[in-house]
């Protein structure tokens, strides 16, 4: 079965207010802080590995908000067409 936007955008909510998830999140973000701390200057590719498993994290909680965002501006033009 293929989820509604609506439904895709309360699934979202429901993850970027968990307190598990939210939690899961910044340990793993702190891990990789730790990690790249005790990286050696000339050890750059473990760095932007880290680097670039940060900022996949960060585009995982990106697209939870674009689809929250995404039907939010729905329901408001939905509403403008019925006034």
């Amino acid at each position: 079965m293929s989820l509604t936007k609506e439904m895709k955008a309360r699934r979202a909510k429901e993850l970027l207010e968990d307190d598990v998830f939210l939690e899961a999140v910044a340990q793993v973000k702190e891990g990789l802080v730790e990690q790249w701390s005790q990286t050696k200057p000339s050890d750059t590719e473990t760095r932007e590995n880290l680097y670039y498993r940060d900022r996949g994290l960060d585009e995982i909680l990106t697209q939870l908000r674009i689809l929250i965002y995404d039907w939010n501006v729905q329901k408001q033009r939905k509403n403008k067409t019925r006034t």
